[in-house]
């Protein structure tokens, strides 16, 4: 398993390093700062909780700019992971059919490094937002099925608790748990592609529960904003 894993990245690695890159300015373009600076001139980093994402436009700008972010980092998270699967397609047209399941690492790849620039984004002094809402994007290309399970949790803990921080870092925590079980018993994949696709989203997971930190700390004093509070605290999320 890890020698076919070596010799596809030998055989690879210019079309993995362009997909990174690529998908990496795609996650810079982020929608919460473009489209708080277009409709009021400012700059979402100073307002409110000063996270670039959704959650803290919704709450200090309206529902049409968080809308617009909301398909904005939606969308640039799904045309990263397909670009992904077009590149290590197109790149390595020639290369053995009987290794073609890997051309799942383009997908992943793409999803992890769009996910890494809306965190960081080249263009906007490397402050983004939480990466949230782009997970969702690469999921529902990768598996939509994972994808409408990790949603669901995070929306019943949302109507539960009435924290958007907890829903975010429960799908967070179940999204490699269910890749894992989908991989290995829905879809039986082979088991290097079971053990990529658990690990990248382990990975993907852990980025984004140590991007609320300051969420859990709040969350342990009970200090953290809650929906409807009309109260914003910090760090919120997406």
């Amino acid at each position: 398993m890890f020698s076919e894993i070596q010799n596809f990245i030998l055989v690879t690695w210019p079309s993995l390093i362009v997909t990174a890159l690529c998908a990496y300015l795609l996650g810079s373009i982020n929608s919460a700062i473009i489209v708080t600076r277009f409709i009021s001139r400012t700059d979402i980093r100073d307002t409110g909780s000063g996270n670039a994402g959704a959650t803290n436009v919704l709450r200090s700008q309206g529902k049409l700019p968080a809308i617009l972010t909301t398909l904005g980092d939606l969308g640039k998270s799904i045309l990263s992971v397909l670009l992904g699967r077009w590149l290590i397609a197109v790149m390595n047209s020639g290369y053995a059919s009987n290794n073609m399941e890997f051309m799942l690492s383009g997908a992943y790849l793409a999803g992890l490094f769009c996910i890494i620039g809306h965190l960081y984004p080249v263009f906007f002094g490397f402050r983004g937002g939480k990466g949230v809402l782009a997970s969702l994007g690469m999921m529902l290309i990768l598996d939509w099925r994972i994808a409408l399970i990790c949603l669901a949790i995070f929306i019943v803990i949302v109507l539960i608790f009435k924290m958007v921080s907890l829903g975010s870092i429960c799908a967070a925590t179940a999204l490699p748990i269910f890749t894992g079980i989908f991989s290995a018993f829905v879809y039986k994949y082979p088991a290097a592609n079971t053990l990529f696709s658990t690990v990248m989203t382990a990975f993907i997971a852990v980025i984004l529960i140590i991007k609320h930190i300051p969420n859990i700390k709040r969350i342990i004093k009970g200090t953290e904003s809650r929906l409807g509070s009309g109260k914003v605290k910090s760090e919120n999320n997406a």
